[in-house]
């Protein structure tokens, strides 16, 4: 007779589970309370930036025509019940390429934990019982915690391994998320951990095609988390190795490349929200520092900048994977995905109109005659000497009748080491929040709404100002 063998419980996860029922706001250091803020403030500002410029698509459309019980609101839409709500949110936090990135880890660490803590506030809201303020910075805090901790313990890059880390990581820190939000007891937040391993998922795939999906997968996570919590909470029983098991994540997804030690060392004292960047452009985090490089060659040069006869460019070879191979839909890029992971688009874009905005993602897909002929003067090379991980730096020469002039980028704009200030911040919410209509005193009083959360009795208010606001009045012409 074969007897099973029941698994033991996983260090690396109960340390996760005993840090987030004791975690307190109060407690937390003052640098990791303002980033978080900050963190909200950003994500949000894209999310509403998002809302506005993608519209509602049909395909997310059906998902919302399927009605249910009104749980929780999509921003500036319907309520509907918060696992449809987490991913309609998680999609429009993230169709812009706008929200923050933790660069070593190579995620984004609040796209999927946000929406899922905001799906979970309503759903508690609307059973009468909503969070406090600090209460939902807590559980946002876990979940960004949890997703970049478990990010930087992955010492596969992007390339080895074909994985969209902000999604497939995403699911467990969106998960503790939830589960705080939602009163989960320790034991309902392992099964949570452990059911939300069964549906991780995420992949690089879209991202090479340029398809939409891209964008829809940190909403995928979100919703997969707020199924996961509330099916827990409804008996459903997890594995309890979901991380370090025989058949856990490193094993099966990271090919043994996980350092478990690494993911919870100084867990509660040392806190990788310290360490998120801040996204100055709307495009992927690996053609920032070209796109610094090429500001700053065009402030260099002026004008004569359009008189450069080649362009080369060196980046690291995870960079150069993603975003730099002289591919059709890197060149040529038909949509905002393909534009948006395209180092040529973005270096063309940067030195034709001396930015990079939402507004060069809506004027020049397809690229224009005077874009395309900028990329054709573009050569892209890998660096091999660069690291494998992490966002790099990068080397920008033009030649032309000025000479050659060339640009090195180590930390590019928007790095912990490079940040935008909090002016800076508060200048990128408020440009956001006004492509959805929302300007001059209203956006500086939505913005000290959010600044001020933890201060906020009920959160409540806020999420009705999120459902309230307006998609139609779209600064910018809308594009796939």
């Amino acid at each position: 007779m074969q007897t099973s063998r029941v698994a033991a419980a996983e260090p690396t996860l109960d340390a996760f589970i005993d840090w987030s029922q004791r975690l307190r706001w109060d407690t937390l250091p003052g640098t990791a309370r303002a980033m978080l803020k900050r963190e909200l403030l950003d994500y949000l500002g894209a999310a509403i930036a998002g809302r506005a410029v993608a519209g509602m698509p049909p395909w997310l459309k059906v998902l919302i025509d399927m009605g249910g019980r009104p749980d929780a609101a999509v921003i500036g839409g319907p309520r509907v019940p918060a696992p449809i709500a987490a991913l309609c949110n998680g999609y429009f936090g993230h169709v812009l390429e706008f929200d923050d990135t933790h660069d070593e880890a190579v995620l984004h660490a609040g796209s999927a934990a946000i929406p899922a803590a905001l799906a979970a506030a309503g759903l508690r809201a609307n059973l009468g019982k909503p969070p406090s303020g600090r209460e939902f910075c807590e559980a946002v805090l876990l979940g960004i915690e949890m997703t970049c901790r478990l990010g930087v313990a992955t010492r596969l890059n992007l390339v080895e391994g074909g994985w969209i880390y902000t999604a497939l990581l995403g699911h467990f820190g969106a998960t503790l998320a939830s589960a705080r939000i939602l009163g989960a007891t320790p034991e309902a937040t392992r099964h949570a951990l452990g059911i939300v391993y069964c549906l991780a998922s995420g992949n690089h795939q879209s991202t090479r095609e340029g398809a939409s999906t891209k964008h829809v997968q940190p909403g995928f996570a979100a919703s997969n988390a707020l199924l996961a919590t509330l099916m827990a909470g409804g008996g459903l029983d997890g594995v309890k190795q979901p991380l370090t098991g025989e058949d856990g994540l490193s094993r099966v997804y990271l090919h043994d490349s996980f350092d478990a030690r690494r993911a919870t060392a100084d867990l509660g004292t040392r806190f990788e929200i310290d360490r998120l960047s801040f996204k100055p452009y709307p495009t992927c985090r690996l053609t920032h520092p070209a796109i610094s490089a090429a500001l700053r060659l065009h402030a260099e040069l002026g004008d004569a900048v359009h008189q450069a006869e080649r362009i080369e460019l060196l980046i690291g070879p995870q960079a150069h994977d993603v975003v730099g191979r002289a591919v059709a839909e890197r060149l040529a890029p038909a949509t905002r995905v393909a534009a948006q992971f395209s180092v040529y688009w973005c270096v063309a874009a940067t030195l034709v109109h001396g930015e990079l905005t939402p507004r060069q993602l809506a004027e020049e897909i397809p690229p224009s005659a005077r874009m395309q002929a900028c990329i054709a003067r573009i050569e892209c090379r890998a660096d091999t000497a660069a690291a494998q991980r992490d966002v790099g730096g990068c080397t920008l020469r033009a030649h032309g009748p000025f000479g050659t002039r060339e640009v090195h980028e180590t930390n590019a704009k928007g790095h912990p080491d490079n940040p935008l200030s909090d002016d800076e911040l508060l200048a990128k919410f408020a440009a956001n929040v006004g492509l959805a209509g929302v300007t001059g005193d209203a956006a500086a009083t939505l913005a000290q709404q959010i600044l001020a959360i933890e201060q906020a009795p009920d959160v409540s208010p806020l999420l009705a100002q999120l459902h309230a606001i307006s998609a139609s009045t779209a600064a910018v012409d809308r594009h796939p």
